[in-house]
């Protein structure tokens, strides 16, 4: 994304509304805020007591009867169980990892397993589309989606009303959805994030210690990416404020950074142990961007790859500490 479309990103964030046309015409979407996410679960409790009284079934219902068909067993129901604590493991044993090359490793890892369980969770959820969940989600979606679009930036005209809603064409539905869908992720959790590390952002990393210095009001009052925004913003400051040698090519890398940060503490004790050993320690599997972020020279270090791969590709501090010869 380029920084145009950043600074457009950070000017919408501040107005909570965001301009997209529709057949020409000059609209506005609300972003949200908490109230209107409790307003949604509201809307769906009560689609989905109406959908159980038509006699639609509930997903546990459908489940069972996939069981006994054999559809959807209890065997796919654990396989997804046991993918998804994969994936958690994986998370949670990162912040161990010092090494840049072998957190990348984690990283695909990572990837790897969430399009596996992605795929999985696309194959339940199709079996399951009939379920007195999936109607009441559907409408409460809809419920958000129209009650998002207004006539005018002050948000005091909706651009539909809910009958309306219900009667537009397909190809202006289209539209509005596709719209929306457009909009959600310009401003998803990784957009909001690389808008932080952008240079022309920086500016205002001196003024995020409280919501009212930050936006003039209280954190409850901030839409969803208003918070967004103003956390990041304390995350990111106080890494860069609070943590040494963080290599240049990373500083616009959220993922990279949050990474660094993780394994800071393991770091320094990896680096300390190394440094107290020998000037000419090295890791075994480290590369030389690796043994540069630990700040330990790199002159006549042999890397020995194979050592390294049969750990998986995984460093934990234990293992670095074992084959640093600690």
């Amino acid at each position: 994304m380029e920084e145009s479309e950043y600074r457009k990103n950070l000017v919408e964030i501040i107005d909570g509304s965001s301009t997209v046309f529709l057949n020409g015409k000059r609209v506005f979407i609300k972003h949200k805020s908490l109230s209107d996410i409790v307003d949604y679960e509201l809307i769906y409790s009560n689609h989905f007591e109406q959908a159980k009284k038509k006699g639609l079934p509930t997903e546990e219902e459908i489940l069972a009867q996939l069981n006994e068909s054999e559809i959807w067993t209890a065997s796919d129901e654990q396989n997804l169980v046991t993918k998804k604590d994969f994936r958690d493991s994986l998370i949670r044993n990162k912040k161990n990892v010092v090494l840049e090359s072998a957190i990348k490793r984690v990283d695909k890892q990572i990837e790897d397993t969430e399009s596996e369980i992605e795929a999985i969770e696309n194959k339940k959820r199709n079996l399951m589309s009939n379920s007195a969940e999936s109607y009441a989600t559907n409408r409460a979606n809809d419920f958000y989606i129209v009650n998002s679009y207004y006539k005018d930036k002050e948000q005091k005209t909706l651009l539909y009303t809910e009958e309306e809603y219900e009667y537009l064409d397909k190809n202006t539905l289209t539209l509005i959805i596709g719209n929306y869908a457009e909009f959600s992720k310009r401003f998803s959790e990784d957009s909001v994030q690389n808008l932080v590390l952008q240079d022309f952002y920086k500016v205002y990393y001196g003024f995020c210690e409280t919501s009212q210095d930050f936006f003039g009001r209280a954190a409850l009052e901030l839409t969803n990416f208003q918070l967004n925004l103003f956390i990041y913003t304390r995350i990111f400051k106080n890494i860069f404020e609070n943590l040494e040698n963080i290599p240049e090519r990373i500083h616009k890398d959220p993922q990279a950074l949050l990474s660094f940060a993780n394994s800071s503490k393991t770091r320094e004790q990896v680096k300390s142990k190394l440094d107290s050993d020998s000037a000419g320690a090295s890791i075994v599997g480290a590369t030389k961007e690796d043994m540069e972020n630990l700040g330990l020279k790199t002159e006549g270090q042999t890397s020995l790859r194979e050592e390294a791969l049969k750990k998986g590709g995984s460093l934990s501090m234990k293992d670095l500490m074992n084959l640093s010869g600690a």
